[in-house]
């Protein structure tokens, strides 16, 4: 299995493109159409023969860790408020291309209020781990996963077997070992994460939203929260961050109906599109460059 974090890829893709970016309407759809596509085809040229079928993993329209940290990624509008692109057109038009995908291409897309395509790649790699088929012994091992996003969230699921990581960013493998996954989610409990609005757990809940700087954590104390773990805290306002964080970061405290409808969602979204759909779809967005070697979809 294939598991693509669809808005991360995309973007990460479309954002090498500023000058084409600030176009008309027309230009930028269809730039972010043919580069999506684009890329998309490429990795399953590249890696469908060893890691089968693709799943597209899509955050929902609400997010479960936004219901229980109302301060969680509080602040990307706002940064992006402050940019000069069209975010509102971009994401528009991957909504669009999301919904394209499905219907007429051969992947299943993965698409769940209260998740994030984060919670789709986690849920779906434990799975074709665990699933029904891997516990009566119908098939001889689990599957192999190719994850592919730059997140280093997705270093804990490297403790399932079989599961890759491939990050476009850094165009490389993200590998780990049990010692070092260990060791950066204690760190990564422990300093949370600015991008997503998590802050380190000497801080207070709305650090980043009012604008305060956050409480240092020195690296003596980091030392001694690597080797004690949670028995490191000091105070009961440490404890109490330490469970917040633990729960936005781990994977762990995905909700079991979140789970569930993830689960459910993939398999009863079978893909329904063949070579003349897409041949169709490509020809009528004007994506002719893309009809060369059709069969890469």
């Amino acid at each position: 299995m294939i598991l693509i974090d669809y808005s991360q890829v995309a973007l990460s893709t479309i954002l090498t493109f500023q000058r084409e970016l600030k176009g008309t309407e027309s230009e930028v759809k269809n730039l972010i159409r043919h580069v999506t596509l684009s890329t998309i085809k490429s990795y399953k040229k590249k890696y469908g023969k060893e890691y089968g079928e693709i799943v597209i993993a899509c955050d929902g329209r609400k997010y479960w860790r936004k219901e229980y940290f109302e301060y969680y990624k509080a602040s990307r509008k706002k940064n992006r408020d402050a940019s000069d692109l069209d975010w509102k057109l971009i994401f528009d038009t991957l909504t669009e291309l999301r919904e394209d995908i499905a219907k007429h291409f051969p992947y299943r897309v993965i698409h769940v209020d209260r998740a994030e395509a984060d919670d789709v790649i986690a849920v779906m790699t434990k799975w074709v781990q665990t699933n029904q088929l891997v516990q009566e012994g119908l098939v001889e091992e689990s599957q192999k996963v190719l994850i592919l996003s730059s997140d280093k969230d997705f270093k804990q699921l490297q403790l399932y077997p079989n599961v890759n990581q491939w990050s476009p960013m850094l165009k490389k493998y993200i590998n780990a070992t049990k010692k070092e996954i260990s060791e950066f989610m204690i760190e990564h409990i422990v300093k949370g994460d600015s991008g997503d609005g998590i802050p380190n757990i000497l801080s207070k809940d709305d650090v980043f939203v009012i604008g305060e700087r956050q409480k240092p954590v020195s690296a003596k104390r980091l030392a001694e929260f690597i080797e004690l773990g949670y028995d490191a805290c000091r105070t009961d306002d440490e404890k109490r961050n330490w469970k917040r964080n633990s729960v936005l970061v781990a994977f762990d405290n995905i909700p079991p109906d979140v789970e569930e409808e993830i689960v459910t969602t993939y398999l009863n979204n079978k893909p329904t599109g063949d070579k003349m759909s897409i041949m169709s779809y490509l020809i009528a967005h004007k994506c002719r460059l893309l009809l060369d070697d059709l069969e890469d979809f």
